[in-house]
């Protein structure tokens, strides 16, 4: 579905600043940030918990198709957060 949204200038430039963090357009496109905002806000909690394989040396996680895919990148901006 194609829509058109009319932004706040300062969500607009947080959005501009992500895509910039994530490597571009090519990477990290507006309409795919807002896509992942809505998803992240309105998307809820799984239906189905997400399953752990544990292998040797590695974790293998996996989520419900439908959920936002998570990049190595993500994790990482994550663990410096914390």
């Amino acid at each position: 579905m194609k829509t058109t949204l009319e932004l706040p200038d300062d969500v607009a430039a947080l959005l501009r600043q992500e895509s910039a963090t994530r490597g571009g357009r090519r990477k990290a496109s507006l309409s795919s940030l807002v896509s992942y905002a809505v998803r992240e806000v309105y998307a809820g909690m799984p239906n189905a918990p997400a399953q752990v394989d544990l292998k040797t040396g590695r974790v293998v996680v996996k989520r419900d198709k439908q959920l936002p895919t998570v990049r190595s990148e993500d994790v990482a901006a994550a663990l410096d957060v914390v």
